[in-house]
């Protein structure tokens, strides 16, 4: 009499475990999208941060050369262009305030300011920031 209970036990047992496993597929299927939008969110927000870190490190080192005595806008545009390759920036401006940094006088303000659109840096086409620009600006005294 022992043996049959015991098998009546595990037949219902086995058949709640077959129930479970159905549960977890929706399950599944319900947190997928979830977990999906908030790894692309994920990569897109990292994405953004390495896009801010280069302009600011562009602006930052066109702002040091256009501080120096003998320095112009070609020098100025070279160093931030050539920071902005490095970083594989694409769609990246560079501008300097006041227009032309030779004439600014020793003790004033020089910014450098680099601007890039997301678009065109965008790991993931058509995301929601994909008409925004992001602007970076370094000031320093001229020497």
């Amino acid at each position: 009499m022992k043996k049959g209970k015991h098998k009546s036990v595990n037949r219902r047992h086995r058949k709640h475990a077959g129930n479970r496993k159905g549960a977890a597929v929706v399950e599944f299927a319900v947190c997928l999208p979830v977990i999906m939008l908030i790894m692309l969110g994920s990569i897109e927000a990292a994405n953004m941060l390495f896009l801010r870190q280069a302009l600011v490190q562009a602006s930052y080192e066109g702002a040091k050369a256009a501080i120096k005595n003998d320095s112009d806008n070609a020098s100025v545009t070279l160093i931030a262009n050539q920071v902005a390759a490095g970083r594989r920036l694409e769609g990246f401006t560079v501008e300097t305030i006041p227009a032309d940094v030779s004439s600014v006088a020793q003790g004033e303000l020089v910014r450098v300011r680099s601007t890039a659109p997301v678009n065109s840096n965008s790991f993931i086409s058509g995301t929601v920031f994909r008409q925004l620009d992001l602007t970076a600006e370094a000031v320093m005294v001229k020497e």
